[in-house]
């Protein structure tokens, strides 16, 4: 289905990179975030204890993770937004320099 592999193509990046995952995301586990950084070693890494893929926190127990994928009034992941947007900064990067 993926017609590249994302540990190459990482590398070839020449911009700031933040890979970000979550602890409880059951689509993609942490471990290929660490392997996108360890691949990328200037890159960012961050990753959120209860996280899960949709960017919410969410219970260990799979239901529990999955009924928060359905549940637009749940807030994004504590950390989520400030860690984005500290990388944004850090990065001098703002909308006056996103071509």
């Amino acid at each position: 289905m993926i017609q590249y592999n994302p540990l190459e193509t990482v590398k070839e990046l020449n911009t700031p990179v933040l890979i970000v995952n979550g602890n409880r995301d059951i689509q993609v586990p942490a471990t290929n975030a660490k392997a996108l950084h360890k691949e990328k070693s200037d890159s960012e890494l961050l990753i959120l204890e209860k996280m899960n893929h949709v960017l919410k926190e969410a219970p260990a127990d799979r239901a529990g993770n999955l009924a928060t994928y359905t549940n637009p009034e749940l807030p994004l992941s504590p950390g989520l937004m400030s860690g984005i947007i500290e990388f944004l900064e850090k990065n001098d990067i703002t909308s006056k320099n996103i071509n």
